[in-house]
C-alpha cells in the first residue's frame, strides 16, 4: 500500500514600508521572508506589497494591496478556498500588518475563519489563530503598535506645529519653487524659485487679480503650451489649488494659522491676499448652466416673472436675451445700449461706475475692520495736517521751502492713503476700473468677460444701482417700448 505524501504548505508575504525612500527596507522583508519560507520548506506565492504607506489610523492614504489582501481572505464560503490560497500569511513583523487594534484583530478572524496561519519573521514564530494563547500574543502586539503609533503622531505634529511657528518650509516644494537641502545633514534649508517654472504661478495670480475666471485661465495656459509638473495641461480646480498656496507669497500656513516663512515669495503679499479675497468671495459663480459665459448682462438680468437669469439666444437672426424658463425674451441690442452704451453715451452701468462719489457707494459694509479703522484713523490726521500746511505762511524764503516740501510729502502721503483704503474696502475686480483718473469706458473695454460680468453682479444688485429685471412686453409687434419692459429695484436704504 503506497504512502500518501503530505501537503505541500503554501504561503504568502505581505511587505510594508511606511516611508517610500527606504527601497532597501522592502529588499530586506523580502530576503527575510524567503529564508523563513525556504528553512519551513513552504512555498512563497505572489506577495502583497505597499510600498510607501502608512498602516497608522493617521494615515491620509489608502493601502491597496493591505484591501487587496482582505479582499482575497473574504473570498468563498467559510472553509472554501479563497482567492488568498494559501496557509500560512507572512509578515516581517506584527506592525506591518496594522497599527490599528481594530484592523488587527479583523485581519486576525479573517485568517481564522479561512484556517490561514501568520508568522511574523522578526518573532521566528508561526501563530495559528485558532490558538487561545496564540491569539493572545498577536493582539497584545497590535496594542503596543498603536500605541508607539500615537506616540509617533505627537511627536511629529508638535514638531511641525513648532517648525511652521519659525517659518521653515515642509513638505514638497510648490510647482515654480524647488528645495535647497542642507549638503551636511540632507535636511531641507528653505526653498527658492525655480526660474523655469515660476512664471506659471506668477502668471496665475496676475490674471486672477486682473478679473480672469479659472476657466478662462486654463485655456490661455493649455494655448502657451504651459503643463504641470506630470504634463498634463492645468485644470480649472488645478489652478485654484495653486491659488490658495501661501507659501508663493512667502508665507507657512499650518492649521489655519499664517506664519511668515524664512523663504521669498514669488508673488506679493498684496496680490496674494487680493487673490485670496475675489476667490473666496460668495458672489463668484460660474456661468448658470456650467458653460462658458461670453455675455456681460446675463450676469444681472432677471426675469420679471419667475425671477431667473438670462441667456442669451437668437430669434430671427438677432440675438435675444431668454429666460431661462422661457418666460419671455427681449432684443439684445437695446438692452445693452440702455445697460452698457458706449463711449460716447454710456449706459446707466458705466454712467453709474464713472461717479465721483462711487468709492463711498461701493465700500463694503463688512469692511469696517481694524486694518480699515487705522488707515481711516491715519487719514484723517493726514488730511487735517495738510489743509493746516495749506493755510501755513511762511516768514521768509527758507520756511516757505520747508513748508512746500513738507506739503508735498503730507499731499503723498494722502494719496496713498486714500489709495489703500480703496484696497481695503473696495471689491478687488473694481480697484482698477474706478481709480482716480481712469477712462471708465476703457477700462470696461480691456477687462474680461469674466470681471466685467462680476462689476455687474456687484453694480446691478439692490443696494446699488438696483437689481435688473425684464418684464413681458406690454403690446405686440417690434417697436415695443425698451424703457417700460426694464425695471431698476433698488433696496430702502
Amino acid at each position: 500500500m503506497s504512502q500518501e505524501s503530505p501537503k505541500q504548505v503554501r504561503a504568502r508575504e505581505y511587505r510594508r514600508l511606511s516611508d517610500s525612500k527606504g527601497g532597501t527596507s522592502l529588499q530586506r522583508q523580502a530576503a527575510n521572508n524567503a529564508e523563513a519560507a525556504a528553512g519551513n520548506g513552504w512555498i512563497l506565492g505572489e506577495p502583497y506589497i505597499d510600498d510607501g504607506l502608512s498602516a497608522s489610523k493617521y494615515a491620509r492614504k489608502k493601502r491597496d494591496d493591505f484591501e487587496n489582501l482582505v479582499a482575497d481572505l473574504q473570498t468563498g464560503p467559510s472553509g472554501s478556498e479563497s482567492d488568498f490560497a494559501a496557509d500560512v500569511l507572512m509578515l516581517w513583523e506584527s506592525a506591518r500588518g496594522s497599527r490599528q487594534v481594530g484592523e488587527w484583530v479583523s485581519l486576525i478572524e479573517l485568517c481564522e475563519k479561512r484556517a490561514v496561519k501568520i508568522w511574523v519573521t522578526t518573532h521566528k514564530r508561526l501563530y495559528d489563530p485558532r490558538n487561545g494563547r496564540d491569539r493572545k500574543s498577536l493582539l497584545e502586539d497590535a496594542i503596543d503598535s498603536e500605541y508607539e503609533s500615537y506616540k509617533t503622531h505627537e511627536r511629529v505634529s508638535g514638531t511641525a506645529a513648532f517648525e511652521a511657528t519659525r517659518g521653515r518650509p515642509h513638505g514638497k516644494a510648490p510647482d515654480g519653487l524647488t528645495a535647497v537641502y542642507d549638503p551636511k545633514t540632507g535636511d531641507l534649508s528653505t526653498w527658492v524659485e525655480n526660474p523655469e517654472r515660476s512664471e506659471i504661478p506668477k502668471e496665475l495670480f496676475r490674471l486672477l487679480e486682473a478679473g480672469f475666471n479659472l476657466s478662462g485661465i486654463a485655456q490661455r495656459f493649455e494655448t502657451a503650451g504651459y503643463l504641470n509638473a506630470s504634463g498634463s495641461p492645468y485644470t480649472r480646480e488645478h489652478l485654484r489649488d495653486m491659488a490658495l498656496r501661501h507659501a508663493y507669497a512667502g508665507l507657512r500656513f499650518h492649521n489655519g494659522k499664517v506664519h511668515e516663512g524664512i523663504w521669498d515669495g514669488i508673488v506679493s503679499e498684496e496680490r496674494f491676499w487680493t487673490v485670496q479675497q475675489i476667490l473666496n468671495d460668495p458672489s463668484r459663480k460660474t456661468s448658470p448652466r456650467g458653460g462658458k459665459a461670453i455675455h456681460e448682462l446675463t450676469a444681472g438680468l432677471r426675469c420679471g416673472v419667475c425671477e431667473s437669469l438670462h441667456a442669451v439666444t437668437s430669434k430671427h437672426g438677432h440675438p435675444v436675451y431668454r429666460c431661462q424658463q422661457s418666460c419671455l425674451l427681449i432684443r439684445k441690442a437695446p438692452v445693452d445700449d440702455l445697460i452698457i452704451g458706449t463711449a460716447e453715451d454710456p449706459g446707466t452701468l458705466l454712467t453709474y461706475l464713472a461717479r465721483d462719489d462711487l468709492h463711498q457707494l461701493l465700500a463694503r459694509p463688512s469692511s469696517d475692520d481694524a486694518s480699515v479703522r487705522e488707515i481711516r484713523a491715519r487719514l484723517t490726521q493726514a488730511r487735517t495736517e495738510r489743509d493746516e500746511l495749506r493755510e501755513a505762511k511762511g516768514r521768509n524764503l527758507a520756511e516757505i521751502r520747508v513748508l512746500a516740501n513738507s506739503l508735498v510729502a503730507l499731499e503723498a502721503e494722502v494719496e496713498q492713503l486714500e489709495a489703500r483704503e480703496r484696497e481695503l474696502t473696495l471689491p478687488p475686480v473694481l480697484l482698477k476700473m474706478i481709480k482716480p483718473g481712469a477712462d471708465v469706458w476703457e477700462s470696461w473695454r480691456q477687462a474680461p468677460v469674466s470681471a466685467r460680468r462680476e462689476v455687474v453682479r456687484i453694480v446691478l444688485s439692490p443696494r446699488l444701482l438696483g437689481r435688473v429685471y425684464i418684464h413681458p412686453s406690454p403690446r405686440t409687434g417690434r417697436d415695443q417700448p425698451i424703457l417700460e419692459r426694464i425695471e431698476y429695484r433698488r433696496a430702502e436704504m
